[in-house]
């Protein structure tokens, strides 16, 4: 069974600035509807009735002062003091174009409009605008920054191979880690299939591999002396505290792939997250034949020398 651990690195605060960013636009879009709505009423209060007549009519029952009588011939039956309403029901059989019915927005209106477009209104649309143009801001400068997250695929000794390591190997003292050792196995490359290439591997060493870690082409990691004990790699080496991660493979003309890459990158940083290595550790390339290896290490962080041993 297949042991997959994904693990992501501490957002900075970038990140975090990111999220908050991400909360206050929510708000804001809860929030929007009040606003158009309020925008949506204000237009209604400034464009004109489409009814003169009936503007009039309502709007004179907010003051008396806005009570009209209207003369009316004798022959008609209704006296000087006929209100407004039956010379509203006259209207109808007048022009629309009378000057009667030209009103302008009342008292009302105008009210309506202030509240409305008043400078909350003004300030929730300039926190609309900056909300928007920070996040915009934001996700610019995520595109251009590289992931710090990763994702590592680790299978356990266990898993893969039949040889038991369990209290035989020398204890790896995590405090004294400050190297990390890359080499290749010099042998064939793997895409599937990729234990029965390791067991090859057993087979003609006769014993188990001298590697803390491999990194096989299917960009996986396989576990051997993992971080609990001493690798046997090379007595030419000056101590023995350092993890040696070989690829599977040989890589003297051509590179590990980018996955491969990435598979041994998500591992060191497994061990510095699990206080494996020291914060501080140095990287070497070690091998006769490694020099595609070496040209393509040589610009990660932290990379120290290449050295050849016998």
């Amino acid at each position: 069974m297949l042991c997959h651990h994904y693990a992501h690195q501490d957002h900075s605060g970038l990140d975090k600035m990111c999220h908050l960013t991400n909360r206050l636009l929510t708000v804001i879009l809860a929030k929007s509807h009040y606003l158009f709505f309020a925008l949506y009423f204000a237009t209604i209060a400034r464009s004109p009735s489409p009814s003169g007549a009936s503007q009039s009519s309502y709007g004179s029952f907010g003051s008396t002062e806005d009570i009209v009588h209207i003369r009316i011939d004798e022959d008609c039956g209704v006296s000087e003091s006929t209100p407004l309403l039956a010379a509203t029901q006259r209207s109808s059989k007048s022009p629309p174009s009378s000057p009667a019915f030209t009103t302008s927005p009342s008292p009302r209106s105008r009210v309506l409009t202030k509240d409305c477009l008043n400078w909350q209104s003004v300030v929730f649309l300039v926190m609309c605008a900056s909300a928007l143009g920070l996040a915009a801001y934001l996700l610019w400068r995520q595109t251009q920054m590289s992931d710090l997250g990763y994702r590592l695929s680790l299978v356990e000794h266990d898993i893969w191979s039949e040889m038991d390591l369990q209290g035989r190997g020398t204890p790896l003292d995590a405090t004294n880690v400050f190297t990390v050792l890359f080499t290749h196995t010099e042998s064939e490359e793997c895409r599937e299939d990729c234990p029965e290439v390791l067991h090859k591997l057993q087979s003609s060493l006769l014993e188990e591999l001298p590697y803390n870690f491999l990194i096989t082409g299917d960009c996986q990691a396989y576990k051997i002396y993992g971080w609990e004990y001493q690798s046997h790699f090379s007595k030419d080496l000056p101590g023995s505290s350092y993890l040696v991660i070989a690829f599977v493979g040989n890589f003297d003309r051509t590179s590990p792939s980018d996955c491969q890459l990435k598979a041994a990158q998500a591992l060191i940083l497994e061990s510095l997250k699990r206080k494996k290595l020291q914060p501080d550790y140095e990287l070497l390339v070690v091998g006769n034949h490694a020099e595609a290896l070496q040209r393509e290490l040589q610009h990660w962080p932290r990379y120290a020398s290449h050295r050849r041993i016998n």
